[in-house]
């Protein structure tokens, strides 16, 4: 009995955004990390790290990581500029089929992606979710502290309620078509840029597969996302922007894509 031709893996050719400030303790594990995930799924390859302001001797070791290393790509901001700068350059600078970002203190475990790479082939995003409900009592466990956790239960649930979107969450790991991405009008100064792509790209009717990935404790240095400013500016971005979109309908084109989880239950 003949046996049906066996399907290779999908590895698609993908590129890493990263942003570092102040990171000289994570950054070389960063990098030789990255490189053992993206070998690990894809023949083609590039980590696109910014330095966004550092004072401390971050951006030397990216050079001299990227000395013997050509798939990495530093790039030096002028000044701290945020996450949210970082990841719209860096979407615009992107050169592979897919991109997907990662913080430098890797705080979500990307491996949970590997098993589900095919899934490429089905959906045109898989976007990472935090497992389990949100509530005061998890969350220590869904981020660095107390503090950062209910700042994140604070974005969830505004742009849960203000946008009606059906994700189970909106800071995570997002892997995503280029072609997709790079021609969306990005507005977005904070740590809000990752969810206008999510919420831009299902209002033009993308589909999605919501894979748990979890969130990992930040080990050595100081994260700068709960800081005054940046809350503020993220709440602003919110806030802000579903004024503009929504309520005056500014962005008018608001279809309505397709979410699932690994479950198969679609959430629209």
């Amino acid at each position: 009995m003949s046996q049906a031709p066996s399907v290779a893996a999908f590895r698609p050719s993908l590129s890493m955004l990263g942003w570092a400030l102040n990171e000289e303790e994570n950054v070389a594990d960063y990098v030789q990390r990255a490189e053992a995930f993206l070998s690990s799924v894809s023949d083609d390859y590039e980590l696109i790290l910014f330095d966004d302001g550092s004072r401390d001797r971050t951006w030397s070791i990216m050079g001299e990581l990227a000395s013997t290393r050509p798939w990495l790509r530093p790039i030096q901001n002028d000044r701290n500029r945020g996450p949210g700068y970082c990841y719209r350059t860096g979407i615009g600078a992107a050169t592979k089929t897919y991109f997907m970002a990662q913080t430098v203190d890797w705080a979500y475990d990307i491996d949970a992606f590997k098993p589900h790479f095919d899934e490429l082939r089905r959906h045109d995003v898989l976007q990472g979710v935090r497992p389990g409900e949100y509530s005061l009592g998890t969350l220590r466990k869904r981020s660095d502290s107390f503090y950062k956790g209910f700042v994140s239960l604070t974005n969830y649930t505004l742009i849960r309620v203000l946008f009606r979107l059906p994700f189970d969450d909106f800071q995570n790991v997002t892997l995503c078509p280029t072609r997709l991405a790079q021609p969306l009008a990005l507005e977005s100064e904070g740590s809000f840029t990752n969810p206008e792509v999510m919420m831009k790209l299902y209002w033009g009717g993308a589909s999605f597969l919501q894979v748990p990935v979890l969130f990992q404790k930040r080990g050595r240095g100081q994260g700068t996302g709960t800081r005054a400013g940046a809350i503020v500016q993220s709440i602003s971005d919110i806030v802000g922007n579903w004024f503009r979109w929504v309520v005056l309908g500014q962005y008018p084109d608001r279809r309505r894509g397709r979410v699932e989880s690994l479950t198969g239950d679609p959430q629209r």
